[in-house]
């Protein structure tokens, strides 16, 4: 029996993927054939850190039908009848632009690649949300899609994987998540006022940096005007803060760790709860590739790649 998805079914599970799946781009110096075996490891990422300019690119898992937006997927029936989603609009790709220390690195970048990052859990107690904070320790990731393979929540038994985006570090093997949506202290951070009252020097979006005096704290980036940070998300509420104005200290990038910001309120909910054991870090998940017709050698300071995200269904 062959099964047949009119257009608006395409959309409707374009839709569900673009939602639950936070994308991040990437870029390697491999040359691969794409077929359906590959996987992230079969890649050759470009070197990250060190003083690099290249980074993963991460894309917001948020989706509207209206009309192309910067930071959002714009999902449609294209001129094929195929459902299709674009991220951004054309005028404003997503772009690397490379430094001495990428030169330095010679590269030759073959094509852009796309993943998710997954997170196994087994002994699931307390049900797990879309939204919902976890965390072990500092480390810690929103929760985008929940995933439930066997088991129960009722019974302790419930094993499956989360969708997850804005990891912080390392998760370990065999420890315990803590739903930071059910966490409280009233020394754990629930508001980081979203303008720095310094924004330091040097800075660029996706710098994440350790809030203050207290512990686990982490904030990030969101918007910079010339090196000096304009805008900052909470990452983690970490513990032992008060409401005031933090120093910070940079955790990636190369900010003078001059930025300051606001805790504007703590967060006062229910006690912590334990929620599921995992077997170790999440694990990138590859989502598609996009092979350049001929590779592309990094050799100047200043030079950029630049993509407009676009992917399709394949079967209208």
């Amino acid at each position: 029996m062959t099964v047949y998805a009119p257009n608006s079914g395409e959309k409707e599970m374009l839709k569900d993927f673009l939602l639950s799946q936070a994308v991040v781009l990437g870029l390697y110096d491999n040359v691969v054939v794409p077929d359906g075996s590959l996987t992230v490891d079969g890649l050759s990422e470009l070197a990250i850190g060190g003083g690099a300019g290249y980074a993963e690119i991460s894309l917001n898992n948020v989706v509207n039908e209206s009309a192309p937006a910067d930071g959002q997927w714009y999902v449609t029936v294209d001129s094929n009848g195929r459902a299709s989603a674009q991220y951004g609009v054309a005028a404003n790709p997503q772009a690397w632009t490379f430094n001495a220390v990428d030169v330095a690195n010679a590269p030759t970048v073959y094509g852009i690649f796309a993943f998710t990052r997954v997170l196994p859990f087994t002994a699931g107690l307390q049900p797990i949300k879309v939204g919902d904070i976890i965390r072990q320790g500092a480390v810690c990731a929103e929760v985008t899609a929940v995933f439930v393979t066997s088991g129960s929540w009722a019974a302790g038994t419930a094993a499956g994987y989360l969708c997850i985006k804005r990891q912080v570090g390392t998760f370990a093997a065999g420890a315990t998540l803590v739903d930071v949506s059910k966490a409280t202290a009233t020394s754990q951070i629930d508001v980081l006022t979203a303008a720095p009252v310094n924004g330091g020097t040097g800075y660029a979006v996706g710098d994440r940096f350790a809030i203050g005096t207290g512990t686990g704290g982490v904030g990030r980036v969101t918007a910079v005007s010339g090196g000096v940070v304009t805008a900052v998300e909470l990452l983690s509420g970490g513990k032992d803060y008060t409401v005031a104005t933090q120093t910070t200290a940079k955790i990636d990038g190369s900010g003078d760790n001059a930025l300051t910001v606001a805790v504007a309120s703590l967060y006062t909910a229910g006690p912590a709860v334990a929620i599921a054991t995992i077997a170790g870090d999440s694990t990138k998940k590859l989502l598609w590739t996009e092979a350049f017709s001929a590779g592309t050698a990094i050799a100047a300071v200043g030079q950029q790649i630049t993509y407009l995200p676009i992917i399709t269904f394949a079967s209208a």
